[in-house]
């Protein structure tokens, strides 16, 4: 792996070959998070409570709620991304390792630096994200990458934003036996139409998508309860598909199965929103580091939803890591709120 960076990121730990491998393919970023009132209009000048770095990337966000979740449904995580030549970026690699994620510098970025993002947080939890252009081609991942069928359960997971340029992948992958997720984020708008996203979910074993894209896609206008039961419908049609998960925000999510089944809701914690930024991100990780030790789809969206409400509490994307402990903690606590 990453004979092209050779030297550059931490050495993979050697006991991890037993567990199930999460390869996910995408953005890593330096985050400089500042909060406001509510967001500037143009040519306001107006002053931040404060400035800070922070990790991110939403890639890099997914690979380290999946290897935060722990013991039992631990996970060999590997996060293939560009990086630069520069201090930032060694910063980043050494903090990956420090959370459990081996990175895999397959490709330099353009200006030889690490990808930043202004992330600005207002004071009701919203948040803008400015980002630089980033690639991650087809031709870098097989360059670098020398894809083998696994002993183990093993799944690529790409980016929204890398779909197009990754459809080779996906079936050298899964000839190889793998599963292959993906996270709707960032698809291009001309993977934006009702055709590409049938057939997208054709090829995908698991695809996560939110409740804004998924009517932005199909136009639909009507209530959340319809809305569901458009999709349920829009999906019952797509012959074979693979499971989609339908996030919410503060709704919670809806799972529909691969083949039919019934649906499975679950809801979101009631929590005080701080930072929107990455929730979806470590919705995605959670759900899918109990999908690879074979949990249903009921407890992997179940406490993917807790997670995803956890990481809303603090600020940044990656403020809040939740353990396996703390997700079946908060789980009971909150049963035992609702059954009071």
């Amino acid at each position: 792996f990453a004979r092209s960076l050779p030297g550059r990121a931490p050495r993979r730990p050697k006991n991890l070959d037993h567990l199930p491998r999460l390869l996910v393919a995408g953005r890593v970023s330096v985050d400089f998070l500042c909060r406001v009132d509510v967001l500037p209009h143009r040519d306001d000048r107006i002053t931040a409570s404060h400035i800070e770095k922070a990790l991110g990337g939403p890639a890099a966000n997914l690979a380290v709620a999946a290897a935060g979740v722990g013991a039992p449904y631990a996970l060999d995580v590997e996060l293939a991304t560009a990086v630069g030549r520069d201090a930032e970026s060694d910063w980043a690699l050494g903090e990956l390792a420090k959370l459990g994620v081996h990175a895999l510098p397959i490709r330099s970025t353009p200006n030889n630096r690490l990808s930043q993002a202004i992330v600005i947080i207002e004071r009701n939890g919203s948040r803008t994200i400015i980002s630089e252009p980033f690639e991650l081609g087809e031709v870098d991942l097989t360059a670098n990458l020398d894809i083998q069928p696994e002993h183990r359960p093993a799944c690529l997971h790409i980016e929204g934003f890398h779909y197009e340029t990754m459809t080779a992948s996906i079936a050298r992958f899964h000839q190889a036996g793998w599963k292959v997720s993906l996270h709707s984020a960032g698809l291009p708008k001309s993977a934006r139409t009702p055709e590409t996203f049938a057939q997208m979910v054709r090829q995908i074993d698991l695809t996560f998508i939110n409740d804004v894209m998924m009517r932005g896609i199909f136009g639909f206008r009507t209530g959340m309860a319809s809305m569901i039961e458009e999709v349920r419908l829009m999906l019952s049609r797509i012959k074979p598909r693979g499971t989609v998960v339908l996030t919410l925000g503060e709704f919670g999510a809806v799972v529909f199965p691969a083949g039919g089944g019934p649906q499975i809701e679950v809801p979101a914690l009631p929590v005080n929103r701080v930072d929107a930024t990455g929730a979806g991100d470590s919705f995605a990780g959670i759900f899918l580091s109990l999908w690879l030790h074979g949990a249903s789809l009921d407890a992997a969206a179940r406490y993917a939803a807790i997670g995803a409400s956890l990481t809303t509490t603090v600020e940044g994307a990656q403020g809040y890591i939740a353990d396996f402990a703390t997700l079946k903690a908060t789980a009971l606590a909150n049963d035992t709120v609702m059954a009071s």
